[in-house]
Order: structure tokens, then sequence, then C-alpha cells
């Protein structure tokens, strides 16, 4: 039975810092995460001292994707908070297939175009199509909002698990199970940036901010890397 006199559930959404496949311009996956650069960690430093500083963001629950880059970023994120960090397998990037380690331009070569510009197909053999890492980063999603009803949860992940969270919750832009984001201008959310949704008793979800990264500022450039 739903408690309508509930407190809102709080998702609390924040990209990773700035990893080493994004610096040098390469598809990482679990097995070929490089971690954060040296200008990550400042982020995620600088993001751990903003989220000190706004009591309203205390996190009852962290939750991160299994990839370095993710957990990294957690872990210095979210220390002061005493708050143990959760790995989430089903929460990590989509997965890049035969192409994990290519560069962008040795993925150009062989494949004939630039990665992330064909949102159905998967990226190369063994990869997930858009369906899939949609329909996985949905009810990932949809669980850690259940499981933390009334409360609030920080999420640390990447950004096409960011983008494919806020594209599911717009009506009429979802189709056939998977969030096309090569059709919605979305902007890919900056590395560390937070973005945040709550969700009522009755299941409604609001989006509070996206990309939120005004931490960022003297930190690093403002540059928005691709969702990896």
């Amino acid at each position: 039975m739903t408690d309508q006199n509930q407190d809102p559930t709080r998702l609390v959404l924040i990209r990773h810092g700035e990893s080493a496949s994004n610096a040098g311009g390469w598809l990482s996956g679990q097995e070929t995460c490089g971690g954060l650069t040296d200008l990550g960690v400042a982020q995620a430093e600088a993001l751990r001292v903003r989220l000190q500083a706004d009591e309203t963001l205390r996190p009852d629950r962290v939750v991160v994707s299994t990839m370095r880059r993710a957990v990294h970023t957690a872990e210095i994120a979210a220390g002061p908070t005493g708050v143990p960090v959760e790995q989430f397998a089903d929460l990590m990037e989509r997965t890049s297939g035969e192409a994990e380690g290519l560069s962008i331009a040795e993925y150009t070569e062989k494949y004939g175009k630039p990665p992330w510009t064909d949102w159905a197909n998967p990226l190369s053999p063994g990869g997930e199509s858009g369906v899939e890492f949609s329909a996985r980063v949905t009810s990932a999603i949809d669980r850690v909002a259940d499981e933390g009803a009334g409360r609030t949860t920080w999420v640390v992940c990447h950004g096409g698990v960011i983008m494919v969270t806020a594209i599911g919750r717009w009506s009429g832009v979802v189709s056939n199970g998977a969030s096309d984001l090569s059709t919605i201008p979305l902007a890919s959310p900056m590395n560390s940036s937070i973005s945040e949704w709550t969700v009522d008793p009755l299941g409604g979800w609001r989006m509070v901010r996206y990309n939120d990264h005004t931490h960022l500022v003297g930190v690093s450039s403002g540059d928005a890397p691709a969702p990896i």
C-alpha cells in the first residue's frame, strides 16, 4: 500500500570525474577502465566540497557503477559522509563489445563511422543495443528508487546512464523501450556534475536539476566529453 504521507524519494545522479578514456579518446569498459586522471581526481574533490557544504544533499545510501572511474569518484565524494559505497554492476556505462579499447580514430576507421552516432545498434559485435542498454539502466534506477523510498540516494555512474534516466522520464520520447539519445537535444553531462530527481509517493518523477557543475569553476575548462 502506498503511503501518501511518505517523504519524496531523492535520487542524486553524479557523473564520474574525468577518466583516462575521456582524456585519451578511447572506448573503455569494465576490464579496460583506466580510472580517473589527475583532473578527474580534482573534479571529484571539488564535488566533495560542494556536497559537504549542502546538508540537504546528505545521502542515506550511496550506490555506484562497478567501473573504476565511478568507484574512485564515489570514494572521494562520499568519504566524509561515512556512508558505505555499494557497487552495482547494472549502473555500468553501455558495453562496447569487441571495440572496447579502440581509440575513436581506430573505431571510425574500422567501422566506417564515429562511435555513438548510431544509437539503435550495438557499437560492435558483443556490445549492447540501445534497447538493451536503456532497459538495463531503467530497471537499475527503478530498483534503486524503490529500495530508497522516502530517502536520499547518491548514484555515482556515467553520462549514458544519466541521459537515459533523463530521457526515459519524459513522456513521448521513449520508442520501443529505448531512449534514443541520438534524437533528443540533450547535452552529455559534465564530469562530476550533479543531476537530481525526486519521486513522489505515487511514483511521479520530477527533474530538479541536470548537469549542475558550478563546483568546477576554476577546476576544468567546461568542455563536455562523450558519455563514456
